[in-house]
């Protein structure tokens, strides 16, 4: 097969955590990897040589999402690396907890730029990739708490909630192209991040789920990948969680 005949999927932030997974399962289901990272560069390294001696096709591609130079170049290198882009998964994200009275500008900057901007300048960058190629897939990783907050999240709250919107109003733009955009709330994880939650954090989500669980993430990428694929599924929020809304 030619290189260029082979799918391809762009995972933010998958050098590790939830989106490291979730690369793994697209790498799996025969889609070439782009494993996207910021500052973890000896970590993409490592999952980048997992996927290949495991006889996938992926590359590492570094760019801060929140600048949109970054994104614009990282876009062009995995172009032409693979040739297309047939999925992109929006899932860099970072946190930076404090009350409303006491957060400063920088935290809310911070969490909005990676969050929610960096998740526009993907799609915005992909969606012209996928507008030219008449097909294409776009996952946003939102939040429960983008729907209802969460106390000391005002800034990843916005963001999350904003992502919600941002999808509605993306697959509303981008459907005449045949470009599918979704967006999935993935619950709470035992990841790097959910792990190094505070312990009431952690109770308090296991208390909230109707199973007393917390969330596969093995679950959670094979139903990422699963609506990835469908091709008359556009604009949808799905809550991929034991916790009611």
């Amino acid at each position: 097969m030619n290189t260029h005949e082979k799918k391809v999927a762009l995972v933010t932030g998958s050098s590790r955590g939830l989106g490291c997974r979730i690369a793994k399962e697209f790498a799996s289901a025969g889609y070439a990897v782009g494993v996207n990272y910021n500052k973890s560069g000896e970590s993409a390294d490592e999952f980048v040589r997992e996927l290949r001696g495991e006889g996938f096709r992926a590359q590492k591609f570094r760019a801060d999402v929140a600048r949109s130079s970054d994104v614009f170049e990282m876009t062009e290198s995995v172009i032409r690396e693979f040739g297309r882009i047939d999925v992109v998964v929006n899932n860099a994200a970072i946190i930076r907890d404090r009350a409303v009275v006491k957060m400063s500008d920088g935290e809310w900057d911070d969490v909005i730029g990676a969050d929610l901007s960096g998740a526009f300048y993907v799609t915005r960058e992909a969606a012209k990739v996928m507008s030219r190629q008449k097909s294409g897939s776009i996952i946003n990783i939102s939040s429960i708490v983008g729907w209802r907050g969460n106390f000391g999240e005002a800034n990843y709250s916005s963001a999350k909630g904003g992502l919600i919107s941002l999808t509605k109003t993306a697959a509303r733009e981008l459907g005449r192209f045949g470009v599918r955009v979704n967006c999935v709330l993935p619950g709470f994880h035992l990841t790097d991040m959910g792990s190094a939650a505070p312990e009431e954090y952690y109770r308090k989500n296991i208390a909230e789920s109707v199973l007393g669980v917390t969330t596969s993430d093995e679950e959670f990428a094979r139903f990422v990948v699963f609506i990835s694929e469908l091709t008359t599924v556009s604009g949808q929020i799905f809550n991929v969680d034991s916790r009611i809304i």
